[in-house]
């Protein structure tokens, strides 16, 4: 799609403006000709200061103090060559033994500022007395006080009963002896430190010692107490805690809270600093209704790798009986050859992945997961992987094999979870004509694509097992087989000619299938009898056609609100498959691909290698964008689109369809966004021979400020009869979904927002999920509190009750409620971050 617009001409006001401009210079420069004044010179170099005087150190070229437009950050200088500034409203004393200045008196050196009512200096000794308002500033570090003492050359010096501020962090206190060791260290004797304002401590934390180190962005302290509104809550015999958000070794705050499956839930993380590319993550964890569990967690990132390792063990859980253990380890790595931006290989390069994660037994997710996504999981693999991009003649080529075990768990009898054939292994080799990066022109600023056919052809080999001695129940549908080899070849052409205003493309393609398999021997079938499993070479014909319309919609600007595009973008696809029987062919990882606007424009029905439908059909959509013509940011769109079937489909996933009809559903959706941060998705499938809708989807959301939404969904589905297939059982048509969601977060005062969150479902009209949350915002701290009750499986419902206090700029309490808001309600927004204060914040 494009559209071309005029380019702007010559404009008469313009054109008349400048052109009395240039009329008058030359008027007014005869004049200036004639009285012209000629500057000064320059005055000579050793005329522009005294020789033993400089204004400024030399940084760079500068010489000489003048006005800046700007502030400006100079070059850093040593404080060994920095020089030293002083200002004050008198000045008195010995010359090179004592000087004396009063009144907003000021010393200044290399970015350090003391200030003081008086300040008396002794060049021998390199003491300043400082009295009245004392207040020292380096870096992002100030303090205040009533008297103290400082060496200029040692940057030394001490202070009594001083207030300290960290502008990193915006932490504060206050401190009975201040003692300043050097240019970045100072101790504390008797300090409190918080992030609050002085006019609402609301917490704060004590220690008898504490040392920051202005360099290391570090804070060490012993014997420390927390307190909260003047309780004590924790105490530590000694500390570390970064002041500028840098990684430290040593104790994070602690996790606590409450479920109805263990009982408190108390975690004690301890974090292990290794390197700047390692860390490690200690995880003690108590539960009283279950026992003790260690867990870990190791990162690591290097230029050709990275990846995680966790673990968790529990050696007896007091409810079970038994060990529980859970592992995941996932890396990715580039053997050789280059890696782009965020660790993906380039072309050429051979790379390999590891994903392996398994647990001890079907409930361990339920049981011990802090999150409902975990909880939830019911399938674990053990994954491992390579890929290598082939180079010179070959660089069209990639290669590439794996290996796949699954571990399915079954939380819940009366609904079991099917478990898939394992992959053992599966070797890949494919080829594609445009698979090189596309090129820019000789400008740059444009890219060169590729024209003429797109070839591509792909070779695959895949063997299957299935472990006969696991419960056969869970197998997937059809015959079993304790082993079987598939080796797929695929070749397509197309030869795409797309323009601005439209696009045709014609492509044939074909896929042959072989397979060599041996059928499990069961207590069902126990001569391990099945018919010989079938292949096929199969070709498609496909045609994909489409144009694009667009005009400028003066009528929705009254709307919007600014100049708006409406487009019209109708579609032809017809796809040609000849029919052939697959009701042999076995089903290791084929499923339906559902229907969807993008499936509707699909070739094949399926996904996975196992199966071809046949087709004679033709889908025709439409699609209508409302386009903003400055941005191109799209405001609402509408699609329908409908399939016709000159001849029915008779391949079916798990049989032959007897009877196909020849007429599919119609489709469509719909969105909109309103400036108004309100958006709506409407999806529906209509069938005609029903004349009812098969599968509704409802979803709106209303967002006006960060902090507030609210958001809907529907879903319902329903599902045509099936027969009975091998240990399948035949169903009857029925309403398979009927849900409802309901969730938001709002303000109800300037500190206090709610969130919560329904989830129901109206066919067994039960409640799927629910959530209470509060979270109370101070200045300096931040509560959320957060109540959840989930059904995990038809038996089992798990209650949580979860809270935190954040204290901003030095750690947490208690649980992590945020994930869960994060899951529960789209469009959660906790407590904004502090903004990072500006270089030239308290600027001296």
């Amino acid at each position: 799609m494009s559209h071309y617009r005029r380019r702007a001409g010559l404009c008469a006001p313009l054109f008349l403006h400048v052109t009395l401009r240039v009329l008058m210079g030359v008027a007014l420069l005869q004049f200036a000709l004639c009285g012209r004044a000629q500057a000064p010179a320059p005055l000579p170099a050793n005329a522009q200061a005294n020789t033993n005087t400089v204004l400024l150190p030399d940084r760079g070229n500068v010489t000489v103090l003048k006005l800046d437009d700007q502030l400006r950050v100079g070059k850093p200088i040593n404080d060994g060559e920095a020089l030293t500034f002083t200002s004050s409203d008198s000045v008195n004393g010995v010359v090179d033994r004592d000087m004396h200045l009063q009144g907003r008196a000021q010393i200044r050196r290399n970015g350090g500022v003391v200030k003081a009512d008086e300040i008396t200096y002794n060049p021998d000794t390199d003491v300043a007395d400082l009295l009245g308002n004392v207040e020292l500033s380096k870096g992002n570090v100030t303090f205040k006080g009533p008297k103290g003492t400082f060496k200029v050359d040692a940057r030394e010096g001490s202070m009594e009963t001083a207030e300290y501020e960290l502008r990193d962090n915006g932490g504060n206190g206050q401190v009975k002896k201040l003692t300043i060791e050097n240019t970045d260290i100072f101790v504390f004797d008797k300090a409190t430190y918080t992030t609050c304002t002085p006019q609402n401590m609301d917490w704060y934390f004590s220690a008898s010692t504490l040392e920051i180190d202005n360099e290391q962005k570090e804070m060490v302290g012993t014997h420390g107490v927390m307190r909260f509104f003047d309780v004590p809550i924790a105490y530590v015999p000694y500390f570390t805690a970064p002041t500028g958000g840098q990684r430290r070794t040593g104790l994070l705050a602690p996790v606590a809270g409450y479920s109805s499956n263990n009982g408190l839930d108390i975690t004690q993380p301890y974090y292990v600093n290794i390197a700047p590319n390692r860390d490690l993550l200690l995880l003690p964890r108590y539960m009283n209704h279950r026992g003790a569990m260690l867990g870990a967690q190791y990162r690591f990132l290097d230029t050709q790798y990275s990846g995680t390792a966790m673990g968790e063990y529990m050696s007896y859980d007091k409810k079970t009986g038994t060990s529980r253990w859970k592992y995941d380890w996932q890396q990715r790595q580039v053997f050789s050859g280059s890696v782009g931006p965020g660790g993906i290989p380039m072309p050429g390069a051979w790379s390999g992945y590891a994903n392996m994660s398994r647990v001890s037994d079907n409930l361990y997710p339920t049981d011990f997961s802090q999150s409902i996504a975990g909880a939830v999981t019911s399938q674990f693999r053990q994954e491992v992987g390579t890929t290598k991009g082939l180079t010179g003649s070959l660089s069209n080529w990639n290669v590439s094999a794996k290996a796949i075990t699954f571990q399915t768990l079954q939380p819940d009898l009366t609904a079991p979870v099917q478990s898939p054939y394992n992959v053992l292994p599966n070797i890949n080799a494919s080829y594609n004509n445009r698979l090189t990066p596309a090129v820019a022109d000789v400008s740059g600023k444009y890219v060169t694509l590729p024209t003429g056919p797109a070839t591509t052809f792909s070779t695959d080999y895949t063997r299957f097992a299935y472990n006969v001695n696991s419960n056969l129940a869970y197998a997937p549908a059809g015959y079993l087989y304790s082993q079987a080899d598939r080796t797929v070849i695929k070749g397509a052409m197309a030869l795409p000619q797309i323009t601005p205003g439209y696009y045709i493309t014609p492509k044939v393609s074909f896929q042959s299938n072989t397979y060599a398999a041996t059928a499990a021997v069961t207590s069902a079938n126990p001569l391990g009898a099945a018919p010989p499993p079938q292949g096929f070479t199969i070709p498609t014909f496909s045609l994909d056609s489409g144009l694009a319309f667009e005009r400028d919609a003066a009528e929705l600007k009254g709307f919007f609100g600014r100049d708006m595009l409406l487009t019209m973008e109708p579609r032809a696809f017809y796809v040609y498959t000849p029919y052939q029987n697959q009701s042999q062919t076995p089903l290791f990882d084929t499923t339906d691909a559902g229907f969807g606007v993008s499936q509707i424009f699909s070739e094949n029905t399926f996904v996975g290698n196992d199966r071809i439908a046949d087709s004679n059909a033709t889908t025709l959509g439409l699609t209508s964008r409302m386009i903003e013509a400055n941005t191109g940011a799209e405001r609402a769109n509408v699609t329908l689109a409908q399939k016709q079937q000159f001849t029915g489909q008779k391949v079916g996933l798990n049989r032959t369809i007897v009877n196909p009809t020849t007429y599919l559903d119609t489709l469509g959706s719909g969105s909109v966004r309103l400036l108004g941060n309100f958006s709506a998705d409407v999806f529906g499938q209509y069938n005609t021979q029903l004349n009812r809708f098969v599968q509704t989807t409802v979803g709106g959301s209303w967002r006006p400020t960060q902090g507030r939404s609210l958001n809907f969904g529907y879903r319902n589905v329903w599902s045509p009869p099936t027969q009975a297939f091998g240990p399948t059982p035949a169903t009857l048509a029925q309403t398979t979904t009927d849900q409802y969601n309901i969730s938001g977060q709002w303000p109800i005062t300037r500190e206090v927002s709610v969130l919560g969150r329904w989830g129901y479902d109206a066919l067994t009209t039960k409640t799927l999920n629910s959530l209470v949350a509060l979270e109370w915002s101070r200045d300096c701290w931040t509560f959320r509190g957060a109540y959840s009750q989930v059904l995990n499986t038809s038996q089992i419902t798990t209650t949580q009750v979860l809270f935190q206090v954040e204290f901003k700029g030095f750690g947490s309490a208690g649980g992590n409620p945020v994930d869960i808001m994060k899951l529960n309600v789209p469009g959660y927004m906790p407590t904004s971050k502090p903004i990072p204060p500006s270089t030239y914040e308290n600027y001296q």
